[in-house]
């Protein structure tokens, strides 16, 4: 089923990511983006079009230092 393997791939990315911060030095400074936003079920959507859906024009921004 397509959604369920969708959220499977971001919890893979996730766990990934997690790995990687894991393994970065102390004091390093970390920035994640995407160029557009996606849909996870909202309204029955899945996916980044072509529906226009206010969460496909958030861009996910976060940043932080390793501590």
């Amino acid at each position: 089923d397509v959604p369920s393997r969708r959220i499977k791939c971001v919890e893979h990315v996730d766990a990934l990511l997690d790995q990687l911060i894991h393994k970065c030095p102390a004091g390093t400074h970390l920035i994640v983006t995407a160029d557009h936003g996606e849909l996870f079920g909202e309204n029955g959507f899945f996916g980044h079009g072509p529906v226009m859906h206010e969460k496909v024009f958030e861009v996910p921004f976060v940043e932080g230092k390793i501590r």
